[in-house]
């Protein structure tokens, strides 16, 4: 009978201090603030920044309009309604490139589908460019060898051509440029963007300047190199910008949201500060970081501009420090030449077949 006493007393206990524990829970869960997410990472100016200098870059007497149009010129309109839509390749290899479980038998199966992609892609790979040993017969074995950002470019130039958006040599040159600076930015930065999807904006940023190339009057004299000087002559002659006019093209190839978005502000860092931009935009601010910077510095490269060009802010939100030379670094410059090696080539070779 004392044995069953002293059981009932232990289970009793045992009891009592769950009971205890339970409220002491419920407590402490009640008393806990809400979790909050962590806002979004701006950049700081120490004390030892002159806050005047750090924001008198976007301080300018002109600026684009951030609001769409609301009609477009007749002759805009019909040329835009003209342009096929873009394969749908092109966005299914840019998802399978954000894929972290990406492997090359699966890109080449989805490629090889495509017998004139195949051949494209193929001669690109053997050309004097790569300068490979070896001859590649297969798209799988140009993949390992060449990487998947470099193949998707090569895809890129190939679907463009195909619907008639051929870019002239300088255009051709700067986007593969500013695809190779911007994946090369995503993966050093490390601020989560895919490479994938920076090598897709790098190539299709600037698409419009080919149809405002090959469709539209041209000013006299041509357009200046000064990028922010150029949107101010396109919005003044056409009434929209590339920059905006690209993003509705992007649209009506049905490419993801986030794309067009970055397609159409891709030059909004010229104008206003990080933090702006990411109250307006704030799921594609670092992508508009990035690819601002990576088209700014395909332009010095090309010794089209000099300098920075964006405020510093956005350098120091990709962590990165605000010099062309921390962007163009001498791990890239390779590349870097090589695509301005092949832009030039291509160019004499087609000058030579035309002379008679």
């Amino acid at each position: 009978m004392e044995g069953t006493n002293i059981l009932l007393l232990i289970i009793c206990t045992l009891t009592a201090v769950a009971l205890i524990v339970a409220f002491v829970k419920i407590f402490l869960e009640k008393s806990r603030p809400p979790i909050r997410k962590t806002p979004a990472r701006y950049v700081t100016i120490s004390s030892d920044d002159d806050v005047d200098s750090f924001m008198a870059v976007y301080d300018l007497d002109w600026k684009p309009n951030r609001e769409k149009p609301e009609e477009l010129s007749a002759g805009i309109e019909s040329i835009i309604n003209n342009i096929e839509s873009i394969s749908p390749l092109v966005t299914e290899l840019s998802s399978r490139l954000n894929d972290p479980d990406i492997n090359p038998k699966d890109i080449s199966k989805l490629i090889i589908t495509d017998q004139g992609l195949t051949s494209f892609i193929l001669k690109r790979v053997n050309s004097p460019f790569y300068g490979l040993v070896q001859k590649v017969d297969n798209i799988f074995n140009a993949i390992v060898i060449l990487g998947y950002n470099e193949i998707y470019r090569i895809v890129m130039e190939e679907r463009t051509s195909r619907i008639g958006l051929r870019p002239s040599r300088k255009e051709w040159i700067h986007s593969n440029l500013t695809s190779t600076i911007a994946g090369y930015l995503a993966s050093t930065s490390r601020i989560g963007v895919p490479g994938g999807t920076m090598v897709t904006l790098g190539m299709l940023h600037d698409i419009a300047k080919i149809i405002m190339e090959q469709s539209l009057p041209r000013p006299e004299g041509g357009f200046p190199e000064d990028p922010r000087e150029r949107l101010r002559e396109e919005s003044e002659l056409y009434g929209i910008d590339h920059a905006m006019l690209g993003g509705m093209l992007a649209r009506r190839w049905r490419m993801p949201e986030k794309l067009i978005t970055v397609i159409e502000r891709h030059h909004w860092p010229m104008f206003w500060p990080l933090r702006e931009i990411a109250h307006d935009s704030p799921d594609t601010v670092k992508e508009l970081a990035l690819l601002s910077i990576s088209d700014v510095a395909a332009k010095n490269f090309m010794q089209e501009l000099e300098g920075p060009y964006i405020g510093n802010d956005y350098y120091r939100f990709i962590n990165k420090p605000p010099k062309i030379e921390g962007i163009l670094k001498p791990e890239i410059m390779r590349d870097l030449k090589r695509i301005k090696h092949i832009g030039d080539t291509d160019t004499a070779e087609a000058t030579a077949a035309k002379q008679p």
